[in-house]
This record gives C-alpha cells, sequence and structure tokens, in this order.
C-alpha cells in the first residue's frame, strides 16, 4: 500500500525585505505570487522550505524596500520550522540572498501541537 506523504498548511503575516540590488545582484521588483526559497537556518543550511508571498494590494517591493506580506508555507511532515512572531529567516533564489522576512502575526496552521 502507497504511504502518503503529509503536507501541513502554514499561513503568516510578515515584514519582507528585499536587499538593494547592489548587495543581491535582484534588480526586479517582486509582487504576489513570488515563490523564493525559504532559508530557516544559516548561510550554510541547504534544506529550503516553500512558501508563496502575497503582497498587499498587488503591490511591488523593490530591491531595498520592505513591506507587509501574507506567506503561505507548505511543509512536508518531518520538515515543519516552528514558526512564530519575531521570527527571522532568509529568503533566496538558489543559493543567493535577496532578502529577509520577519513574521508579525501567525494566521493559521494544521501543524498539530505536540
Amino acid at each position: 500500500m502507497p504511504v502518503e506523504d503529509k503536507w501541513y498548511s502554514i499561513k503568516v503575516e510578515a515584514i519582507v525585505s528585499l536587499l538593494p540590488a547592489s548587495e543581491s545582484g535582484r534588480v526586479n521588483g517582486i509582487t504576489s505570487g513570488y515563490r523564493p526559497n525559504h532559508n530557516f537556518g544559516g548561510p550554510e543550511n541547504v534544506e529550503m522550505r516553500m512558501g508563496q508571498i502575497t503582497v498587499q494590494n498587488n503591490e511591488w517591493i523593490t530591491p531595498g524596500e520592505s513591506k507587509p506580506v501574507k506567506i503561505h508555507f507548505i511543509m512536508p511532515d518531518g520538515y515543519v520550522v516552528d514558526l512564530f512572531p519575531g521570527l527571522i529567516w532568509r529568503i533566496q533564489e538558489g543559493g543567493n540572498l535577496v532578502g529577509s522576512g520577519k513574521i508579525t502575526k501567525l494566521i493559521s496552521s494544521d501543524v498539530p501541537v505536540n
């Protein structure tokens, strides 16, 4: 019988800050639908998480700017990260750091509480 992988859905409000283009190499802004790599470890971490960013009013965040967003993370069982207000993480494109995020509010989560 096949084993079903369990995936969890976590939604947060956060502030996303993009590095200036001179630091990240990213020259274009981001808007709703952007799905970068979310790195909750250090610079050497290679276990990224998936999350789609929604920018308020479908605005753009340009390099060097910070704006409030909502992020919908999906994480497989065994790779769930404890998300909480105040948590700061790295936003990357592949191994390239393009910004950071800081959680301001946990909206919803279907992760079981131990």
